[in-house]
């Protein structure tokens, strides 16, 4: 269990947690939407989004924040994790336009979000290090506060452009990303910039201060425990594999379920 605790094994069970919630919502949300079962209709219910789905995201959000401070090179990281979501997007493209009429694309996600806050995080390092050369990494907290300030305005500004009615927020494709898109736009599993980069700056302060020296919080954990939850952790440390599989995966399941039964 040695590996598992240089990883920092509870951020993997949180998120290797969250992330199962995520692909059951979805799941379900599948069963649902097209294979017609009324009894699943809670899915779209707003109760379930306001204190189930979003809260979640927010959590998962949080700790894609604090995993940067564990990462040696965010900028590579972000560029990766940006080509997958891109890939992400030109596949339902294809299969909304070409293939599968009414399946959505899905034009900007968790994934998206969580690349580029990556790829901003690296850039405010890369920033404050040409600002503020004499001062130690380990040692100085500015950058942290930093984080902090601007990640609690961007959550707040997300709460103010959240109460602006539709017909007076400005529209575009540039401005997609940022919670502005075109009028009109159909699209699968929205998450915009405002406010979860602010959510993953706040982590991303909150894993400077936890994680220091880039340990665990937990070294006494029981070998036994870490055993049991390891599916779990594996999930988490998996885990942007794990989102990218989930979803055709899914609907390969519930198209064979509907095939099978004509349903």
């Amino acid at each position: 269990m040695d590996k598992q605790h240089k990883r920092v094994f509870e951020i993997d069970l949180v998120r290797g947690f969250v992330l199962i919630l995520v692909v059951l919502y979805h799941l379900i949300y599948d069963l649902y939407e097209f294979l017609q079962l009324e009894s699943l209709s809670f899915i779209c219910s707003l109760e379930l989004d306001l204190f189930l789905r979003l809260p979640f995201l927010g959590v998962l959000t949080l700790i894609s924040g604090i995993s940067c401070s564990f990462s040696r090179n965010n900028l590579r990281r972000g560029g990766r994790m940006l080509l997958y979501s891109a890939g992400f997007t030109v596949v339902t493209y294809l299969l909304e336009f070409r293939f599968w009429p009414g399946i959505g694309v899905i034009w900007f996600n968790i994934i998206h979000v969580v690349s580029v806050s990556t790829l901003i995080y690296a850039l405010l390092v890369w920033l404050y290090g040409k600002i503020d050369r004499d001062s130690r990494w380990q040692e100085n907290h500015n950058l942290t506060v930093i984080l902090v300030i601007l990640g609690s305005y961007i959550a707040y500004l997300g709460q103010v452009v959240s109460t602006l009615p539709f017909q007076t927020r400005p529209g575009s494709w540039w401005l997609l990303p940022l919670g502005f898109p075109p009028p009109g736009l159909v699209m699968m599993d929205y998450l915009p910039l405002i406010p979860w980069l602010g959510f993953f700056l706040i982590g991303a302060a909150v894993g400077r201060l936890s994680y220091p020296d880039k340990v665990t919080r937990f070294p006494g954990a029981s070998p036994r425990l870490l055993t049991w939850l390891s599916p779990i952790i594996w999930i988490g440390r998996h885990s942007l594999l794990v989102y990218i599989l989930h979803q055709p995966l899914s609907l390969l399941l519930v198209l064979g379920l509907k095939a099978l039964f004509g349903l």
